[in-house]
């Protein structure tokens, strides 16, 4: 049986540590309350009024953003946390023990958010992570693109259509 790795989850083949990873994180903390108090801001300024739908559509792409951006944020929290002993406890709810007992090393990637159990014989599989995490994080970020987009051309339509003012006596 090989001896319990001792390597770290933030000691990833990428090079990315996990004070780098815990700062992204409280970067992505203030993004997220600056665009919550953006669109709060927004339905404020704009009661006694129907929103538009550039507005409604601009006000769902920065919801999808934050939620992308809180599910990274979730993931990589799974990721950053763990010690020696925790790596292997995740190895084992993955893969069983009998698996777990065949890990030799670790390694984690940021993006996508995946901890690896590396098996001695060259295998690997995947653990830690919730499953939901990447694909919800993907269709996020998907939907606030497409948005953003859609809510950009509505916006210049109404611009283009809207009336023009003079500025004749």
């Amino acid at each position: 049986m090989s001896e319990a790795p001792s390597s770290h989850a933030a000691d990833s083949a990428s090079g990315i540590d996990s004070i780098l990873l815990l700062f992204i994180c409280l970067i992505g903390v203030i993004v997220i309350f600056t665009l919550v108090g953006m669109v709060g801001s927004g339905i404020v300024q704009r009661t006694g009024r129907r929103k538009t739908r550039d507005e409604w559509l601009g006000g769902i792409a920065l919801l999808s953003v934050c939620a992308t951006v809180a599910l990274y944020i979730w993931g990589a929290l799974h990721v950053m946390f763990m010690e020696s002993y925790t790596m292997r406890e995740e190895c084992a709810k993955a893969g069983g023990a009998a698996k777990a007992a065949q890990v030799d090393r670790y390694s984690a990637s940021y993006f996508p958010l995946r901890f690896t159990c590396r098996i001695d014989e060259g295998g690997s599989y995947d653990a830690a992570v919730p499953g939901y995490v990447n694909p919800a994080m993907g269709i996020a970020f998907v939907l606030a693109i497409a948005t953003g987009a859609v809510s950009v051309v509505a916006r210049d339509q109404n611009r283009s259509t809207g009336p023009t003012l003079t500025g004749g006596r």
